[in-house]
């Protein structure tokens, strides 16, 4: 039987896994992760696509200030993400 982890341990995993570069595939189980635990990933959601999830660096993204919004560009899938300044 599977030990389920507390929600400190469940932050502390999300942490390293972010501190770390990433897979999409690691970043699919930590968000599943995250909501089996019900758990926000607030600064981390804007640090990975949404469609393909890979993480941003200098290369894959695009960013654009339009005053009201913030729009990262992703260049590997060509998804587009819009966040209120």
């Amino acid at each position: 039987m599977k030990s389920r982890l507390s929600k400190e341990e469940t932050l502390n995993r999300i942490k390293e896994v972010f501190s770390n570069n990433p897979t999409p595939k690691e970043i699919k189980k930590v968000k599943t992760l995250a909501s089996s635990r019900n758990i926000k990933l607030a600064n981390y959601k804007k640090k990975f696509c949404k469609k393909c999830l890979a993480l941003f660096n200098s290369e894959n993204h695009e960013v654009r200030i339009k005053k009201p919004l913030k729009i990262i560009r992703c260049k590997s899938c060509g998804n587009i993400s819009r966040y209120k300044i």
